[in-house]
């Protein structure tokens, strides 16, 4: 009767023990990948690098787009990790080359938006009026009426502003006295603006401002050879002081130190002469050049005062330093002046 219980209990045990075996293979099953789904794969890579933009005009750059997720795989018996997305594709480069910035205003040129002035840019060409030091004279009160510069033409009629007794002087010991203005073609435009601009007018200058300005006037006619006329447009100093010493006073900029000649487009009568002087110390001087004749024979006729010639390597002058200098053109003889040039040498 005992022994039926006996081999129940053991029935018993021996359930128990399969339970718990089939528990830690079920266990063991799972750790190696057993169940309903496998394991979600990990995220693909980031983007790629945005590419590398240079000075100058910012480069568009791309941006990689996100790796793709990987796929979750179900599967019995064990689920099988997703792969890893792939990395975004990297960025295109970024554009290489800037814009160069504008070129520099008055007094300098600028690279890459930079320089104002004065001082050159990278691979800029510097341009200042002021080449060295001033050598004009302390408490002359002229101005320029423009730019002028060495080398360089020089226009007669383009003597400082100032008046009378500063920047010209048509008689000396009376420096306005006896002024004269004509020929002038009727029409023809003001050469030097008169200030104030209400100023009266003598031909092509205000009256205060004229130590006698005169233009070339096919009514004369100027000539320059039989039937070749004068430039039309041109304006030069006339009506001079008989007896000579009528002076202009000019501002001019010399760039460069050195020996230059000197040459003018001139019309002269008999007993024409000039002396070219500029400040310092000592002065800068032609001396006295007597001029040659311009006869109207050369011309086809009319006056020796419209007679006109260039005259070339009249004189030399030497500047030790580049700078600004006072220039005084003296007519010593009585001529009628265009320009004077004055070339390097």
């Amino acid at each position: 009767m005992h022994r039926p219980e006996a081999i129940r209990v053991y029935h018993r045990a021996m359930l128990k023990r399969g339970a718990l075996w089939l528990l830690a293979l079920s266990l063991s099953a799972a750790a190696c990948g057993g169940g309903s789904g496998g394991k979600t794969g990990a995220a693909g890579a980031g983007g790629g690098a945005a590419g590398a933009t240079t000075t100058g005009a910012a480069g568009s750059s791309t941006t990689g787009g996100a790796g793709a997720s990987g796929a979750a795989s179900a599967g019995s018996g064990g689920a099988t990790a997703g792969a890893g997305g792939s990395g975004g594709t990297t960025g295109a480069a970024g554009t290489t080359t800037g814009t160069a910035g504008a070129s520099g205003g008055t007094g300098g040129a600028k690279d890459g938006g930079t320089d104002a002035g004065g001082s050159a840019g990278s691979g800029g060409t510097k341009t200042d009026a002021a080449a060295g030091p001033s050598f004009v004279p302390a408490g002359y009160t002229g101005t320029p009426f423009k730019l002028l510069t060495i080398p360089g033409r020089i226009n007669a009629c383009d003597y400082d502003r100032g008046g009378a007794n500063v920047a010209w002087c048509h008689d000396p010991g009376n420096c306005a006295n006896g002024t004269v203005t004509g020929d002038y073609p009727a029409g023809a435009p003001v050469y030097r603006p008169p200030i104030p601009a209400n100023a009266k007018l003598c031909s092509g200058a205000a009256c205060d401002d004229n130590v006698g300005v005169c233009r070339m006037n096919p009514s004369k006619p100027d000539l320059t050879a039989p039937n070749v006329h004068a430039p039309a447009d041109d304006t030069y100093l006339c009506y001079t002081n008989m007896n000579g010493g009528t002076r202009t006073k000019y501002t001019v900029v010399v760039e460069q130190a050195g020996t230059y000649a000197v040459g003018g487009f001139m019309a002269v009568p008999q007993g024409g002469a000039v002396n070219i002087s500029f400040s310092g110390t000592p002065t800068i001087t032609t001396g006295n050049l007597t001029l040659a004749v311009t006869n109207p024979s050369m011309c086809g006729g009319g006056e020796y005062y419209h007679c006109w010639a260039q005259r070339d390597n009249l004189a030399t002058v030497t500047f030790p330093q580049a700078g600004t200098y006072l220039m005084t053109m003296t007519e010593t003889g009585r001529f009628n002046a265009d320009n004077f040039t004055f070339t390097k040498m």
